[in-house]
């Protein structure tokens, strides 16, 4: 869906100029075509004024701003929202207030998930709809400008710290537009150059000497848990747990002496264990009954009058 906007002036470029400032973005953004080139007449007389007519897209716009209103009205956020035209089909949404800085999150993690479902919500199109895309920027607190300067420092610390000593820098993990800040302030440290290492969020910026060519400093890098560790992983987690809800078999009981065994426990043994006539004869026989653990045990051994 486009918004046909008309603007006057004196010339184009005045009524162009006048277009850039009622829409809040750089003239040269404007899709515009010329109506009328307008004249200046004979000494001011008959003058007739240039005529240009802007189109905008206003439907990703609208929408990506619904989303934003709609995402604080149910976080109970108060604040003041304002959306500026960067760019031709680029626009950016600017939230201001005391209780934003939540949208932040860390390093900007959260304010970067914001800003993706935005632009999800924005190009949204209906079946067999056709308009053009819209990118949207969302900023928190002017939060963008702060960490931008932030990491332009931290590049060219580090740039000069790998020219000095000749040895590479690994950065931390860092989203695709931070690392494209870093990549462009090293250019301008002497003899230091970039490179990207690492997949997914764990990607990372080295900067090393231009003259030692690229090498990788010490230290793990990041990587993705193949699917068989985290099968095994899963398998060895399962096994934890069953291990600690299984019951335990009873210890089998310790005896010191004959004279110390219960009438209990010496049953408890002869029913484990047996006696030499029951392992002997294949039958079953009625459970014989002992006075005492000599007499079990001679039971087995046999006594010193069979040898």
């Amino acid at each position: 869906m486009k918004q046909e906007l008309i603007f006057t002036g004196k010339t184009v470029e005045a009524a162009l100029e006048e277009a850039g400032k009622k829409l809040n973005c750089e003239p040269e953004s404007l899709n515009y075509e010329v109506i009328e080139q307008g004249g200046g007449g004979f000494l001011g007389i008959g003058a007739t004024p240039a005529k240009i007519k802007v189109e905008r897209t206003v439907a990703g716009e609208i929408i990506a701003r619904e989303f934003i209103d709609t995402l604080l009205a149910d976080m109970e956020i108060h604040a003041d929202v304002d959306m500026i035209a960067t760019r031709k089909s680029d626009r950016q949404i600017n939230i201001v207030g005391d209780e934003a800085g939540i949208l932040i999150g860390h390093h900007g993690d959260t304010l970067e998930a914001l800003q993706y479902l935005t632009n999800l919500a924005a190009n949204k199109r209906e079946e067999d709809e056709s308009r053009d895309y819209v990118h949207i920027t969302v900023d928190v607190e002017n939060y963008r400008s702060k960490r931008e300067a932030t990491l332009r420092a931290l590049a060219r610390r580090m740039a000069n710290k790998v020219a000095k000593n000749g040895k590479s820098v690994m950065l931390e993990p860092m989203s695709p537009y931070e690392r494209r800040i870093i990549h462009s302030e090293v250019q301008s440290v002497e003899g230091v150059s970039t490179n990207s290492v690492g997949v997914d969020s764990g990607r990372r910026v080295v900067i090393y000497l231009e003259s030692a060519g690229f090498t990788m400093p010490k230290g793990k890098l990041d990587k993705p848990a193949k699917r068989s560790d985290r099968r095994s992983e899963r398998r060895r987690s399962r096994s934890s747990e069953y291990a600690k809800t299984e019951k335990k078999k009873p210890a089998a009981p310790m005896y010191d002496d004959g004279e110390k065994m219960s009438s209990e426990e010496l049953s408890d043994l002869i029913s484990t264990y047996g006696t030499r006539e029951a392992k002997d004869n294949t039958a079953r026989e009625p459970q014989k009954k002992f006075k005492d653990f000599d007499e079990y045990l001679n039971s087995i051994l046999g006594s010193s009058d069979e040898k």
